[in-house]
C-alpha cells in the first residue's frame, strides 16, 4: 500500500516536517549568533564564518533527523497492520495467518494439545461479487466476518485468506462436543441470509479441516491440505465439511485434469446431449426431453457431469459450456414431436450473469423456437443468490413466454416465502424424497406437501428419479401425474433415420398400464 494512504504521515507531510525543522534550526543559530556577538559579527574573519555556518548546518540536519525519526515508531506500527490485518475485516491476513499456524504447530509438539484449522469457503464467491457489485459484496464479508467472530469462541485466531475463504484455529479444549457438531453448526448458522443494505443476500459453504500435528506442522503444508479437504466438500455439494486425508492427494490431481481439459474438450466438440422423457401418465403422452450434457474424452471415456460441472462453475467454463447447451437444446427442438418442449438446466452461475436474460432471448431469435417450447429449470440455490434480482429475471422470462421449473425443489431452503415473490411454473420433486417414498413415509408425506403447494399456487408439478413401478404408483396416489426417470426412458441421445425426422434412440416403451 502506498505511504500516501497513511492519513497520519503523507509524503508531502514528511516534507514539510523536515524542510521547516531543517530552516528552524538555522534561523534559529542565526538569531543566536546576533544576539552574542551583535554588530561585531559582520568583521569575522571569512574562516570563523565558515566555521559558525558548518555548525549551524549541522545543527539544521540533527533537527531534520530529529524530526524524520520521531516518527519511525509511528512508520513501524503502520506497516505492521498494512502487512499483518486484512483492511476490510480486521482479521489477520495471509502472511500473518501463515505465521501463526506456524506457531500453533510448535505450540502442539510442546504441549501435545491437537490443534484444527478449519477452512472455511464461500461458493462461488467471485460470481457473487461480480453480480452485486463489490460494494455490497464487501458488506457481505463484513457481515459473514461479524457472523463467524459471533460463532466462534473468544479469542480463537481468524484470518482471511483468500476473497471469500477464511481460515479459524481451534484449539482441542475449545470444542465443546463433536467436531462434527461443532462444524455442522457453524455451517447452518453461517449459510442463514445476510441483510445487506439493497438486499438478502444468501450463499453456499465448504469447509475442509486438517488436525495438527497429525496432517502436518509445515504451514504451507498445513494451508494446502486443509484447501484439499474444503475443494473435496464442495465436490459433495452446498453446506458440505470434509476432514483431510492422504487419499485426498489423488483427488486434487483429478480436478486439476478435468480443469486442465475443460478448455480443451468444449473446443474439440467432445459434449454432447442426452435427452430424457417427461410423461404424462394419464395421457400415456411424452410431454418433454429434459436436455442433459454429456462429456466422452477420447482416451478416458464418459465423464459424469457431477464432476466436471462444479469445475466448469469455478472457472467460469460454465459460461461457455452452458450457453452452448442451450443453443444446441434449442436448436434440437425443432427435430423433436411438435407437441413436446425441452427443459434445460440452468446453473446458478449461469443464472446470475449480467445479460442471461438477452442470451436467452438472442437464443432463441437465432434457433426459432416458439417460447412455449422451452423450460429453464433453475434450482432454488441460484434463485436465492440475489432474491430481488432473481425475482426480475424470472418476471423477465415469463413476459419471454418462457415456463421456469424450479429444480430440486424440497432440498434447499426451508423459508418458502420467495415462492410468492418468484413467476415459475413448475415444481419439480427431488429425486432424493422419490427414491425412499416406498421405504420411508417421511418421504411420502413431503412429496404430498409439495404436490399441495403446487395446487395451492397454481403450478404444474413434476417428479423426477422415477425407477420403479412402485414409486410410480405412490407419486400418483399423491397427486403427480407427470414423472421422470429409468422406469420410462433412460437418457438417450438424438438418432436421425433416413427419410425421417430426429428421434430419440435407446427409449424404453413408457410403462403406464400398471401405473394407476
Amino acid at each position: 500500500m502506498r505511504a500516501v494512504s497513511n492519513p497520519k504521515r503523507t509524503p508531502v507531510f514528511r516534507l514539510l516536517t523536515v524542510a521547516s525543522s531543517g530552516m528552524g534550526s538555522f534561523v534559529l543559530g542565526l538569531w543566536g549568533l546576533k544576539l552574542g556577538f551583535g554588530d561585531d559579527l559582520i568583521g569575522m574573519q571569512a574562516e570563523t564564518v565558515v566555521g559558525i555556518t558548518s555548525a549551524l548546518c549541522a545543527l539544521a540536519a540533527a533537527g531534520a533527523a530529529l524530526s524524520f525519526f520521531a516518527g519511525v515508531d509511528e512508520s513501524v506500527e503502520y506497516v505492521v497492520n498494512e502487512t499483518h490485518f486484512d483492511k476490510l475485516t480486521g482479521l489477520l491476513a495471509r502472511p500473518a495467518m501463515v505465521g501463526k499456524i506456524g506457531e500453533a504447530a510448535s505450540a502442539t509438539i510442546k504441549t501435545g494439545e491437537p490443534m484444527f484449522l478449519i477452512d472455511i469457503d464461500i461458493d462461488r464467491f467471485k460470481q457473487i461479487n461480480d453480480a452485486i457489485g463489490y460494494s455490497n459484496g464487501d458488506e457481505l464479508i463484513r457481515a459473514f466476518t461479524k457472523r463467524l467472530k459471533a460463532c466462534m469462541p473468544e479469542g480463537v485466531l481468524m484470518g482471511r485468506i483468500g476473497a471469500g475463504e477464511f481460515a479459524v484455529l481451534l484449539p482441542d479444549h475449545e470444542i465443546r462436543g463433536s467436531m462434527e457438531k461443532v462444524v455442522e453448526k457453524l455451517i447452518d448458522e453461517m449459510m442463514q441470509p445476510y441483510q445487506l443494505n439493497s438486499h438478502l443476500q444468501s450463499v453456499g459453504l465448504s469447509v475442509g479441516i486438517v488436525a495438527i500435528p497429525k496432517d502436518g506442522v509445515e504451514p504451507v503444508l498445513v494451508l494446502r491440505r486443509s484447501n484439499l479437504a474444503l475443494q473435496n466438500a464442495r465436490a459433495s455439494g452446498v453446506g458440505n465439511w470434509s476432514v483431510f486425508h492422504a487419499d485426498l492427494g489423488r483427488v486434487a490431481d483429478y480436478r486439476q485434469w478435468i480443469e486442465s481439459e475443460l478448455h480443451t474438450a468444449f473446443d474439440r466438440g467432445d459434449f454432447d446431449l442426452h435427452y430424457q422423457p417427461q410423461l404424462d401418465l394419464p395421457s400415456g403422452r411424452i410431454i418433454g426431453y429434459e436436455a442433459l450434457i454429456r462429456w466422452k474424452h477420447p482416451e478416458r471415456g464418459m465423464i459424469p457431469p457431477m464432476e466436471f460441472i462444479p469445475i466448469a462453475e469455478e472457472t467460469g467454463m460454465i459460461g461457455p459450456i452452458g450457453e452452448w447447451v442451450l443453443r444446441k437444446a434449442c436448436s434440437d427442438a425443432r427435430h423433436l414431436p411438435a407437441e413436446c418442449f425441452v427443459a434445460v438446466n440452468i446453473s446458478p452461475v449461469q443464472f446470475m450473469t449480467k445479460d442471461f436474460v438477452g442470451i436467452v432471448r438472442e437464443t432463441m431469435a437465432s434457433t426459432g423456437i416458439k417460447p412455449s417450447r422451452l423450460e429453464l429449470e433453475v434450482t432454488e440455490t441460484a434463485m436465492m443468490q440475489d432474491r430481488d434480482r432473481a425475482a426480475i429475471i424470472l418476471r423477465q422470462l415469463a413476459d419471454m413466454g418462457i415456463s421456469v421449473a424450479i429444480d430440486d425443489f424440497g432440498t434447499g431452503y426451508s423459508n418458502l416465502s420467495y415462492l410468492i415473490d418468484f413467476a415459475f411454473g413448475k415444481l419439480k420433486i427431488d429425486r432424493s424424497f422419490v427414491s425412499r417414498i416406498d421405504t420411508d413415509a417421511s418421504s411420502g408425506a413431503v412429496v404430498s406437501t409439495i404436490v399441495g403447494l403446487s395446487r395451492a399456487l397454481g403450478v404444474s408439478i413434476i417428479a423426477e428419479g422415477v425407477e420403479t413401478e412402485n414409486q410410480a404408483t405412490l407419486l400418483r396416489a399423491a397427486g403427480c401425474e407427470v414423472m421422470q426417470g429409468f422406469l420410462f426412458g433412460r437418457p438417450a441421445p438424438l438418432a436421425i433415420k433416413p427419410g425421417e425426422v430426429r428421434t430419440i434412440v435407446s427409449m424404453r416403451e413408457p410403462r403406464v398400464a400398471s401405473v394407476h
